[in-house]
């Protein structure tokens, strides 16, 4: 295991205690307020920042389990449908919107300039704005033991099953299982030893 890794777990368990305590006096917050600060420390540089950042997104997300690692500038929508496990990192840039509901598993890596949307635009009535037309949400389940490229979109009802890896800048909604996945739409380009 990276030595980076290694610090960053060691560090999470170091300060464990302190840190629940912590989200259990935030979460007396009001949601909004702790939403508005979760937008105010995005940029917050250090290991304080994402300490803050961990702590916020615990109070807002349905679940959160431990060690999720949130890099500067990324952007939560909708937090309250998100579901996350432990043992995740979201580098910087990463753009989530849970509108439609998205969980994601334990061990699961999400590079820079990563976007999971969990809706759709609808656009079949004829005479109106396609943006003032209905949302479709869709869930978005990501397993256990998943790692997605830089610039990767998963979109509404996509499912990656546990042991995938999603190349940079592929783009999917569909069922993704155990392998290497590239391009856009993303298709299998290899299998997993």
């Amino acid at each position: 295991m990276p030595e980076n890794i290694k610090n960053g777990r060691a560090s999470f368990r170091r300060w464990r205690g302190v840190i629940l305590v912590l989200c259990a006096i935030t979460s007396l917050l009001p949601q909004i307020f702790r939403a508005y600060l979760l937008d105010v420390f995005s940029g917050f540089p250090g290991r304080i920042g994402v300490g803050i950042r961990y702590i916020l997104i615990r109070t807002l997300v349905k679940t959160c389990g431990e060690n999720v690692y949130i890099a500067r500038w990324c952007v939560f929508k909708n937090p309250q449908n998100l579901s996350l496990g432990s043992n995740i990192s979201f580098h910087e840039r990463a753009y989530v919107d849970a509108a439609g509901n998205i969980s994601v598993g334990s061990d699961v890596s999400f590079a820079h300039s990563v976007s999971i949307i969990s809706f759709e635009h609808r656009y079949e009535l004829y005479g109106q704005p396609f943006k003032y037309q209905s949302l479709d949400l869709r869930n978005v389940c990501i397993a256990s033991n998943v790692w997605v490229g830089c610039g990767v979109r998963i979109l509404a009802g996509s499912v990656i099953d546990s042991d995938v890896v999603v190349a940079a800048n592929s783009v999917t909604k569909k069922h993704l299982t155990a392998g290497v996945y590239a391009g856009s739409p993303a298709m299998k380009v290899k299998e997993l030893p």
